[in-house]
């Protein structure tokens, strides 16, 4: 008899420190799916907005009287574009980034490779 005692004590003890939230809901039509959501803090009043963004620039290497080391300098260009263009993306704006296709020309004696790089990039909307 006193052990049963004893538990009911220890069980209504631990059941006491429970907190119970009531929410009165009123005027809500229930005739169809309803989701009731429940949140602390501010909710979505502070959300960011972004839009996506695109555009391209050209991307051109030095000259160079071989043809092989003109396209060298166009890697490099290429390489020193999409290195300062994800210096930016601290906060994952950058969607797609691109060199598009080198294509080299000769000039004289000297060749030069080019090509028209395209990005994406997400944009914080003002609202």
């Amino acid at each position: 008899m006193k052990t049963l005692l004893l538990s009911l004590i220890l069980v209504s003890g631990l059941t006491a420190h429970a907190q119970s939230m009531d929410v009165k809901v009123k005027d809500v039509d229930a005739s169809q799916d309803t989701t009731i959501s429940i949140k602390k803090g501010q909710g979505t009043q502070n959300k960011k907005v972004y839009t996506l963004s695109e555009g391209n620039e050209e991307i051109v290497g030095d000259k160079d009287v071989l043809k092989k080391t003109a396209e060298q300098n166009w890697k490099k260009a290429c390489d020193e574009y999409k290195k300062e263009f994800k210096e930016m993306n601290k906060e994952n704006k950058i969607v797609s980034l691109s060199c598009g296709s080198m294509v080299c020309a000769k000039e004289g004696v000297e060749s030069t490779c080019q090509s028209k790089a395209t990005y994406k990039v997400r944009v914080l909307s003002e609202e």
